[in-house]
């Protein structure tokens, strides 16, 4: 039994790796179609984790990394680190790669490794790359919701409490944009971080992050010449997602729809809820490109109504 007083200490208490992105303990992913740059913005991360930098305008707390790689060898990630410019030390990083004459690295046999990476290094996050590359004992199936939700996920919990780990599954994502195999996946994880390359800039890409523990937010970024992720502020510009919406709503010239209906219609880079706000902060911008649309909340969505008329090009 606690009293509020002593509730309230423990939400002061600094129990996270990444402030409002991954507490304590706790087991995330990392999902993103092949050549996105997952790897790259996770090698980031790990980064900041090992230095106490900020991770995208988030504060982190300082641990050394072990970052374990199934399709990495070390002079890869050697010229990964060197050309994203990576100040690494012996202290802070460590890295484990997978025997090439195997078909998986067996999680069991890593014991030892988590046993050294707690005790003498006192490590707290470690970034598994890939998911899919890791094995057991007994083997399982990517697809079977029993074998994800109650054999493997549970075995990543097992490591995050007796060795006090945050970690960090990276993992694909599909052809229909969802994580790859059972979505025990995603129900099981603390939080899931999905990100997605804009169709038609390159370098400039879309984060979507949800979780059980913090409020779920949407970032854009860009990657610059050093391969390193930065936020973007949008500007007064339209977003390029409201472009798409626009163009194909000057072919329609009159409908309604609602967030979901359209983001899924048009294959829209960004999340219903985002592409929400992102409506209503626009309507005057998209106005002044003829297209007046007028919102309307029932009781289960909030309906939009479109309508595009030739804009004014003489004002």
């Amino acid at each position: 039994m606690k009293s509020i007083s002593e509730m309230r200490k423990e939400t002061l208490k600094k129990d996270f790796i990444v402030d409002n992105l991954m507490k304590s303990n706790g087991l995330y992913c990392l999902v993103a179609r092949p050549k996105v740059g997952k790897s790259l913005l996770a090698l980031q991360l790990a980064y900041s984790i090992a230095t106490g930098n900020t991770f995208l305008g988030f504060r982190t707390i300082p641990s050394p990394v072990l970052y374990i790689s199934t399709e990495m060898n070390s002079r890869q990630m050697v010229d990964r680190i060197d050309k994203m410019k990576l100040d690494f030390n012996d202290d802070n990083f460590k890295f484990i790669e997978q025997n090439p004459k195997e078909k998986n690295l067996n999680l069991m046999d890593l014991q030892l490794n988590f046993d050294d990476f707690s005790k003498e290094f006192n490590g707290r996050f470690v970034i598994i790359d890939m998911f899919s590359g890791i094995g057991f004992n007994s083997g399982y199936d990517l697809n079977n919701y029993q074998d994800i939700g109650q054999v493997v996920i549970p075995k990543f919990r097992e490591l995050c409490q007796k060795y006090n780990f945050t970690i960090l599954l990276v993992h694909h994502l599909n052809k229909n944009n969802t994580s790859l195999g059972s979505t025990a996946i995603d129900g099981s994880v603390d939080g899931k971080i999905t990100l997605k390359q804009d169709l038609n800039i390159k370098n400039k890409l879309y984060l979507n992050y949800e979780s059980r523990d913090y409020e779920g937010f949407d970032l854009v970024l860009k990657r610059n010449d050093n391969l390193i992720f930065e936020r973007v502020e949008e500007t007064e510009e339209l977003n390029p997602n409201l472009l798409f919406f626009l163009n194909y709503a000057i072919k329609q010239k009159e409908f309604s729809f609602t967030a979901s209906e359209i983001t899924s219609k048009l294959n829209l880079q960004v999340t219903p809820s985002a592409f929400g706000k992102l409506l209503n902060n626009n309507l005057e911008n998209l106005a002044k490109e003829g297209l007046h649309i007028t919102p309307k909340r029932t009781a289960t969505d909030r309906i939009y109504t479109a309508k595009y008329e030739e804009p004014n090009y003489d004002n």
